[in-house]
């Protein structure tokens, strides 16, 4: 998991990877978080949804 964050948040990550590597991020993170339930990790963390930012052409 820590690989897959570090590469979306990665500026040098390719705008054509991003999508995939966020959705298998958080496919990821939900997986844990229904692993971390199971075996009665009610203190575990869980994956926040968070806004995307206004795209910008010009940054291409």
């Amino acid at each position: 998991m820590t690989r897959l964050e570090k590469a979306v948040f990665d500026e040098g990550t390719l705008p054509r990877d991003l999508a995939s590597l966020t959705r298998r991020l958080l496919e990821v993170s939900r997986e844990i978080e229904r692993l971390e339930s199971e075996n009665g990790g009610a203190n575990a963390p869980t994956a926040t949804e968070v806004e995307d930012e206004p795209f910008d052409l010009s940054k291409i």
